[in-house]
């Protein structure tokens, strides 16, 4: 694999305001995080004051109305979500599970029935918190993608070179950026060439050799070259920001499943309503007394059991938790149908690396030429490539240093874009790159370099030449 070498490095990764239309509300998910941990601890304490209650009445270890108080105030406590939730769902008119398990749980609280309005609230209220910590992983998810986009460029504007913030940045300036940086808009190169990591949006571990009229994005690295790019994108039109408006479309939107749910549960409401006002109406005119007191109980009873718990937890918290445990897996799903639709596959069949591996490459082989010892080939690699920042680069001198082989430390290289490095060493003049590269430096050595390509079949390979020898290759793989 061809690659280019360079050393310098000031990695941009802050943002501002004026990148909102590349995060929103992203740039508070840590704060988000906080809030629901509070209600949670909040809800803990209300579960913990049912769960004395529950405990006093079986062991009987104190009067029954002492043994209620503390359930009452943890049915209260834990309730108020709840009760915020059926509010705005009264204020719009929109009523849902959500309004009668409030229903039940006021109906429950008023008739003395503290401990299971207090189980009912903290199942619904728990569960849902933690249902939304959860899935804070997507939100944290879209605010590294945010983070990938600098919040300044350097605009070239008569031949001299100024700094801009991004909200200032219009399509046709020209943008120039470092090696090391990452691009902070979409555009064409229009001077320079350079070698850019592209998988923060292709999730292809090898990097993208650009020169001249080559489209580049923002978001990706630039590892060894500077260029100037002309901008064509920015902002909410960059291909960066578009992924981030799939992430949150494919939360915001509903499966036909959910809006089903949503569709019964306007009928589901005013029914048991209906119903559990039928229950005390029919019960409160008997003449039977013991049935008559249990009128009011009777209808609570209704409401209790149908609370739809699972109707109001089940397919959301599905889908939420299935959304943020993808996101943090840095899987997109576009929209929750085809998460659906998921449940149906038999067979997967994947087009390109990078889809089910790590997106960093690992020294899996050494293949020598003949006469030559794998150490050697391994210790000229290293010493060729110990300047470059480029991915294949970093994983042969981690394998170097894992081998411990010292590094000379020299100085003396030079960069041939799309070929290799050529670098002066205490080993001799040592060239690494492309077989191609070397083969037009010596065509003597073809035969070897395919003899030695026939043993990486499959791998990307980096040739090694030391003083006009064909040393042999180091094989890289993606690994899973």
């Amino acid at each position: 694999m061809a690659h280019d070498h360079h050393h310098d490095h000031d990695h941009s990764h802050s943002h501002t305001h004026d990148q909102i239309a590349l995060g929103g509300d992203a740039q508070c998910c840590s704060h988000h995080e906080v809030k629901i941990d509070r209600w949670i601890f909040l809800c803990l304490i209300g579960g913990l004051l049912v769960a004395v209650t529950t405990v006093a009445s079986w062991l009987k270890l104190l009067p029954n109305e002492t043994a209620q108080l503390p359930a009452m105030l943890g049915a209260v406590l834990l309730s108020i979500p709840l009760f915020i939730a059926a509010g705005k769902e009264v204020w719009t008119a929109r009523f849902s599970s959500s309004t009668l398990a409030a229903i039940a749980i006021i109906a429950a609280i008023a008739t003395g029935e503290y401990v299971p309005a207090g189980w009912l609230a903290f199942i619904l209220v728990v569960f849902g918190l933690l249902v939304r910590r959860s899935a804070s992983g997507a939100q944290r998810a879209i605010q590294e993608l945010v983070q990938l986009t600098p919040d300044v460029a350097r605009v070239i504007e008569n031949g001299n070179e100024r700094t801009m913030s991004l909200a200032q940045i219009r399509v046709g300036m020209t943008v120039r950026v470092r090696p090391g940086e990452n691009l902070p808009v979409d555009g064409k190169v229009v001077v320079g060439r350079s070698t850019i990591n592209q998988a923060s949006l292709t999730g292809e571990a090898a990097p993208v050799e650009v020169t001249q009229g080559d489209q580049v994005y923002a978001g990706t690295t630039n590892l060894t070259g500077g260029i100037d790019i002309m901008v064509t994108q920015i902002g909410a039109d960059t291909t960066i920001w578009k992924v981030t408006q799939l992430i949150r479309q494919a939360e915001s939107s509903r499966t036909p499943r959910q809006l089903l749910i949503e569709q019964v549960s306007q009928f589901f409401v005013p029914l048991v309503l209906s119903i559990a006002g039928l229950v005390w109406f029919l019960m409160s005119q008997s003449e039977d007394p013991a049935t008559k007191a249990r009128a009011a109980v009777t209808a609570v009873t209704v409401l209790v059991v149908a609370c739809p718990s699972a109707l109001l937890l089940a397919s959301p918290s599905a889908m939420l938790a299935a959304f943020a445990a993808a996101a943090r897996l840095g899987i997109l799903i576009k929209q929750p149908s085809f998460l659906e639709a998921s449940a149906n596959v038999t067979a997967v069949v994947l087009d390109k690396t990078g889809t089910l591996t790590t997106g960093k490459f690992q020294v899996t082989k050494l293949a020598p030429a003949t006469g030559v010892d794998g150490a050697d080939l391994l210790r000229a690699a290293a010493n060729g490539e110990q300047h470059s920042n480029h991915p294949l680069a970093q994983s042969i001198l981690s394998t170097a240093k894992a081998a411990r082989i010292t590094i000379d430390g020299s100085n003396d290289y030079q960069e041939i874009h799309g070929r290799g490095v050529k670098a002066k060493t205490t080993m001799g003049e040592v060239c690494v790159g492309r077989s191609s590269w070397l083969m037009e430096m010596s065509p003597a050595i073809k035969a070897e370099v395919e003899d030695v390509e026939s043993k990486i079949e499959g791998m990307t390979g980096v040739h090694v030449m030391r003083n006009g020898q064909y040393l042999g290759a180091v094989g890289l793989e993606d690994t899973t």
